[in-house]
């Protein structure tokens, strides 16, 4: 069999059990002596700040191994274990339970919602020699095969999504200057702040000034005080979900009333009621969106997730989904529970057909090569795509 996900046999899985679809829970408990049962482990973000994105990527996850059992991708009778825990935002709790599934022989984890959390755990993952998955860290050159591996498609990457969004909506909203915002004690935001930065550089645009503030921010009236007295033709948010939202806020509450250029942290409707309606205006690229993303197997997984959780998936759905995908898809080609065999597996995988659509994979990072889609936040809380017409 080849070592590359068919859309194919993935679309059929799909379709199989869109319809029967149950709830899973998120914790199980693993026979050890069952050697048809493979223990997957995942540290992760079901509470706290970073639980906008942390739930829907654990429900992608286990909308996976669903239909990953109930079609018996790995073989009759073969199941794949998943057990979730929450970290509570704690990258020492991340480890202390990678270090737990490790010790009950997984064959590989899931992890890493933010960037802090992957930076702490990589180092013991590449000791461990227990394959990860990473569902959202963007973190820079963090893959590191042959245990470290990312389906998440960074806006970063040179002539990615950023690039792209920056050279089709500039010169398209005639935006001539901007004051940036990074969540600057964040590595992941910085990262995506430089790329930014070279893009709108590029396309003439003049950065008037970049704020720096904390992950931990939650007041932002002196930022958009001093933001709406430069009166920049836009606002560039290099910041993680929360902040984003909050920034927004702050800024509407000063009458700021022009573009905020994000990313897709805030593909959210709980971000934007925490905004207040302040995202409103908003406008970012997205690798997935229920109903604008067009494949057939976003189509088949839209329709799963809403049939299981009565809802549309968002971005952080898809990447939950897409990274249980992967972990499978590499258990199947080793055949084995043995970590190391199925970081070998991972290795050989070059191409993954995905609900983005087809990416590519290179030293453990997936590449997408298609914009995504360019989407931006209503005054009444929807997303619309965005046409090309300045507000």
């Amino acid at each position: 069999m080849s070592r590359t996900t068919t859309t194919r046999r993935v679309r059929t899985l799909v379709a199989a059990t869109a319809a029967t679809l149950v709830a899973l829970s998120g914790c199980s408990s693993t026979d050890e002596g069952d050697e048809n049962s493979y223990l997957v482990g995942f540290p992760a973000l079901t509470s706290g700040p970073a639980a906008f994105a942390g739930v829907p990527i654990t429900e992608g996850a286990k909308l996976a191994v669903k239909e990953i059992n109930d079609t018996e991708f790995l073989g009759e009778g073969k199941t794949i274990d998943l057990k979730i825990d929450d970290i509570k935002g704690d990258p020492a709790q991340a480890i202390a339970l990678f270090n737990q599934y490790a010790a009950d022989g997984a064959s590989g984890v899931l992890c890493c919602g933010l960037s802090s959390e992957a930076g702490a755990l990589a180092p013991v993952i590449e000791k461990a020699k227990v394959p990860a998955i990473v569902t959202s860290a963007i973190l820079a050159d963090l893959a590191k095969p042959p245990y470290v591996y990312r389906p998440v498609v960074l806006p970063a990457e040179s002539g990615g999504i950023y690039d792209q969004f920056v050279d089709t909506v500039v010169p398209a909203e005639g935006i001539e200057s901007v004051v940036m915002v990074v969540t600057g004690d964040n590595d992941g935001m910085v990262g995506d702040a430089e790329v930014w930065q070279a893009a709108l550089e590029r396309n003439g645009v003049e950065v008037l000034k970049t704020i720096n503030t904390a992950s931990t921010d939650t007041n932002y009236t002196q930022a958009a005080t001093e933001i709406a007295s430069l009166d920049p033709d836009a606002v560039v948010e290099s910041m993680l979900g929360t902040p984003a939202a909050l920034m927004a806020r702050a800024l509407r509450e000063r009458d700021f009333d022009k573009r905020i250029l994000t990313s897709y942290g805030v593909d959210s409707q709980e971000l934007f009621e925490s905004s207040g309606g302040g995202l409103a205006g908003s406008l970012f690229a997205v690798p997935f969106q229920a109903g604008f993303t067009d494949n057939e197997m976003a189509a088949a997984f839209t329709e799963a997730y809403q049939a299981e959780y009565g809802k549309d998936p968002d971005m952080y759905g898809a990447q939950g989904y897409t990274a249980m995908w992967l972990m499978a898809t590499a258990i199947k080609e080793a055949g084995t529970k043995d970590a190391e065999k199925v970081a070998e597996a991972l290795e050989g995988i070059t191409e993954q057909d995905t609900v983005y659509g087809p990416v590519t994979y290179s030293g453990g990072q997936a590449s997408l090569a298609a914009p995504g889609s360019y989407l931006e936040w209503t005054e009444d809380g929807t997303l619309e795509e965005w046409t090309g017409a300045t507000r």
